[in-house]
């Protein structure tokens, strides 16, 4: 007779071969069913991965669509203004021509009747009143009068196409540019050879506001965008003055730096736009020249009756002034230390040793 032995499960018999199959069945689909569920949950992330790489390159996309579309619109409005305004220039050349004409004839007209006067009168110094009552009489009209209404109507001319400038120029910032205040920044670079006292070596300015100054702001913002300024020079310490413009320095011998500003069409303002709430005072930039440009100036002392209306009278229109179009904000010291350097002898005063502008950037 055999023992059984307690408290041991006999294995050996049929039914416990078959709960000990099912268990591990049953432990089998577990695991089957937590690898499905593993992968399952995988590819849904790598899905969601997928989708949203997909989306955010989507939107990259359309984002530099739209980008491209705003470059290609600002690109043609520039363009469309930028022949406007040369159109509206062309016309106010020919205007200013038209007027040095009328104003000739008038004077061959008063020398002329002087003349025929002389052989029957010692006065030569008729008035204006005497003037039109004898060409009256000779011509049987007033020659005159008629100038003057001409040249009224030239000015009104003159005025509505600077009118027309000045609004265009305002649209063109506005478009490119956006609102301002517009901040731009000079990189300066000091001869080696004469290294004035200091360490600054940039300066900041702040545009005019574009109601006071939008003709000159915007030609000036034109010019640094496209780094017209860059590899110029401040090339001369007048005293009252440091004017810079497109000459070559240590670090471009010999550039023709002058070439650009000629090949953007980039030389001098359509007219000499002034602002008596934007005057020159010290640390100001004013455009040099008539017309201004492409040479500017920074005051380095209160040049508003210098280069404000009347100031320069070695020009033809002496009621003209210079165009204040910026101010020294940040950097002053830069000013100071250009200030300071050296000039070469002669009235002229440039300086001995150019200071390179390496950039100018809009900020």
């Amino acid at each position: 007779m055999k023992r059984r032995t307690v408290g041991k499960t006999d294995t050996s018999t049929p039914g416990a071969a078959a709960l000990t199959v099912s268990n591990g069945s049953i432990q089998s689909r577990k695991d089957g069913s937590s690898k499905t569920f593993t992968r399952s949950l995988i590819l849904v992330i790598l899905a969601l991965v997928c989708f949203v790489f997909n989306q955010n390159k989507q939107f990259e996309e359309e984002k530099l669509s739209i980008i491209r579309k705003q470059t290609i619109k600002s690109h043609d409005e520039l363009e469309k203004h930028k022949t406007l305004n040369s159109d509206l220039k062309r016309k106010l050349d020919d205007v200013t021509t038209l007027t040095a004409e009328m104003r000739k004839s008038k004077e061959k007209l008063e020398a002329k009747l002087r003349g025929s006067n002389s052989k029957n009168t010692s006065d030569q110094n008729l008035s204006d009143k005497e003037l039109k009552k004898e060409l009256d009489h000779q011509n049987g009209r007033s020659d005159v009068e008629e100038l003057k209404k001409g040249l009224d109507y030239v000015k009104g001319q003159v005025k509505h196409l600077i009118e027309e400038i000045k609004r265009t120029d305002k649209n063109a910032v506005l478009e490119k540019f956006g609102e301002g205040p517009y901040k731009v920044e000079f990189q300066l670079d000091f001869p080696p050879e004469e290294v004035p006292s200091g360490t600054a070596d940039s300066f900041i300015i702040e545009m005019a506001p574009l109601d006071l100054m939008p003709h000159t702001v915007h030609f000036f913002l034109e010019q640094a965008s496209r780094g017209l300024f860059d590899g110029s020079s401040f090339h001369r310490n007048a005293r009252h003055v440091l004017q810079g413009g497109p000459i070559s320095n240590h670090l471009n011998p010999n550039e023709n730096v002058r070439k650009k500003f000629k090949q953007a069409d980039l030389m001098s303002v359509s007219f000499q736009e002034y602002h008596p709430d934007f005057p020159h005072v010290k640390y100001t930039l004013g455009y040099a020249g008539r017309p201004g440009g492409p040479d500017f100036y920074v005051s380095t002392l209160d040049n508003t009756k210098n280069h404000g209306p009347g100031g320069q009278t070695a020009y033809a229109v002496q009621s003209e002034a210079d165009p204040c179009f910026a101010k020294v904000v940040k950097g002053f010291d830069a000013v100071d230390r250009m200030h300071q350097m050296s000039v070469q002898e002669g009235g002229y005063n440039r300086l001995k040793h150019y200071v390179a502008i390496k950039s100018v950037k809009i900020l």
